[in-house]
């Protein structure tokens, strides 16, 4: 390990993707602040809600799991922590106590959703499924000086074939639209996922599946047909897509350090203006998009 290595994570890669002016300000200028909000309390405590419950499910049953396991208590415990660490952080409150109460109905709903064995059985399965990690920790060496570091939410290996499944949970207002599913930026998470696990358990690459599990806060009831409240979505994972996300990627490194791994200042970072400029913490301060 060296203190002076440079350290990147995906979010920092999306966000020099979508623009590389709000990244230089962001990091290389380091003016940026908290980014934590409403959004985030709710998923950090969603994950570590659903983390929790499915722990007990693999390991022991899903019986003593909805037994021994309050997961609304669970969650709102969470959001609560979560809240307050994040608010004591920043010099604002970060939401309302009417949004936290809004976001918490929802999450009971996701959980009621969830819980039900008919829908559980969708997605995990307690037989074949079995629990290898929680919040995996990914630290691998892109460059010489850049190392790149994540964590995979959760990991089941499947009794039958041997092969590993990687489960991404994202929350989600109202689910991802076709656009957002064909993104190859927010795809790209995924496959390096699967590109730095297979390196570290030195096994192919085709022995991992990879997976995202949507969850929706607003379903809405008037839709002409059953909308689920939890869904999947599984990007193509081949060695064609894992090449052009790993080419992507490194693109990002190249143009962002030096070899030292230091950043670099001889070349331009570009404002790439669009519809979120407004949504920018930077844009009527630093930038006019």
């Amino acid at each position: 390990y060296i203190c002076s290595m440079a350290r990147v994570s995906f979010s920092q890669y999306s966000m020099w993707s979508s623009c590389p002016h709000q990244y230089k300000l962001s990091y290389i200028d380091d003016l940026r602040e908290s980014s934590s909000n409403i959004h985030s309390v709710f998923g950090s405590a969603m994950h570590e809600t659903l983390q929790e419950y499915l722990s007990r499910c693999l390991r022991i049953s899903k019986s003593q799991a909805d037994k021994g396991m309050n997961t609304k208590a669970f969650l709102k415990e969470k959001m609560r922590e979560f809240f307050l660490k994040e608010s004591n952080e920043g010099k604002d409150p970060i939401c309302s106590k009417e949004e936290l109460v809004e976001f918490l109905e929802d999450g009971n709903l996701i959980l009621d959703y969830f819980q039900k064995p008919k829908n559980f059985n969708n997605f995990f399965s307690l037989k074949d499924d079995e629990l290898v990690a929680i919040e995996q920790p990914i630290n691998t060496k892109i460059s010489e000086n850049v190392n790149f570091l994540g964590f995979i939410d959760f990991i089941v290996r499947s009794k039958a074939t041997g092969k590993y499944r990687i489960t991404d949970f994202k929350t989600s207002t109202k689910g991802w639209s076709k656009y957002q599913k064909s993104d190859p930026i927010k795809n790209t998470q995924i496959l390096l996922y699967k590109k730095f696990y297979a390196e570290m358990l030195k096994i192919s690459e085709d022995m991992i599946e990879v997976e995202f599990i949507i969850l929706k806060r607003k379903v809405s009831e008037n839709a002409d047909y059953h909308i689920p409240r939890i869904s999947r979505h599984v990007p193509a994972s081949g060695k064609p897509s894992i090449n052009k996300a790993w080419k992507g990627f490194t693109e990002f490194v190249d143009n962002v350090f030096n070899a030292d791994g230091s950043y670099r200042t001889d070349i331009p970072f570009p404002k790439k203006p669009s519809k979120l400029c407004g949504w920018c913490e930077f844009y009527g301060t630093h930038c006019d998009g």
